[in-house]
Parts: structure tokens; sequence; C-alpha cells
């Protein structure tokens, strides 16, 4: 292993010591053992793509798949495991960005993606 590649290792441990980064893997595993979580997670992220495809094409059927995605979103809300989740995934991207754009910066090389939307299922 050359130094460069220590380095990054060094770097990469460093990551996972972060509590960012602990309390994302924490909230995962209580995510991943939560079937009734994902599901619910599942059918409001399906019901959103129904809705948007009925919009796309005018399509009938709108208000009822809305009045659907409206509930689904409330449950999605009261999910205390789908909710740390979500929160504890944005708080590691916005570090793993921040120390992106340091490198970026630092390199005077902008090689980072721009942040991706979330879910939209909190907040």
């Amino acid at each position: 292993m050359n130094g460069l590649e220590q380095k990054l290792q060094e770097f990469c441990q460093a990551v996972e010591e972060t509590k960012e980064y602990q309390n994302y893997k924490n909230a995962a595993k209580i995510y991943d053992a939560d079937k009734m979580a994902q599901k619910l997670l599942e059918d409001f992220q399906m019901a959103r793509q129904e809705l948007a495809i009925l919009g796309q094409g005018n399509f009938s059927g709108q208000e009822e798949q809305k009045e659907k995605v409206e509930i689904l979103l409330k449950e999605v809300q009261k999910s205390r495991v789908i909710g740390d989740w979500i929160i504890s995934q944005r708080q590691l991207e916005s570090l793993v960005g921040d120390l992106a754009a340091t490198v970026s910066n630092r390199l005077d090389f902008p090689f980072t993606l721009p942040p991706k939307k979330g879910c939209g299922c909190s907040g």
C-alpha cells in the first residue's frame, strides 16, 4: 500500500469514528430490522410515483391518489424509525459533502457532485 492509500484508509477510519457516521449506522441497522417501516416507506414512494405518472399524463384518479399520498406521508412522518434514518442520512451526507468541498477547495479542482434531493417524506 502506497502512502496515499494509507492516508485514505486513515481518512475513512476517521469518518467512521464520527458521530454522524455512527448515528447513521445505528439508524440504518434499526431501519433494516423493521420490515413494517420499510414497507411503509416503499408504499409512500410508490404512491408518489403513481401520482406523478397520473399528473404527467393528466389521467383521472389524481385526487384520490393525492389523498393516498397525504395519508401515507402522515404515517411516514410519525415513524421514528424512518425519521431517525432519514435525518442520520442527511447529517452524514452533509458531513461528507463538507469534506468533499474542503478537498475540492484545497486542490482547486471542482470534483464534487451537487447534493441529491431527499425522498420528500419528512419536513
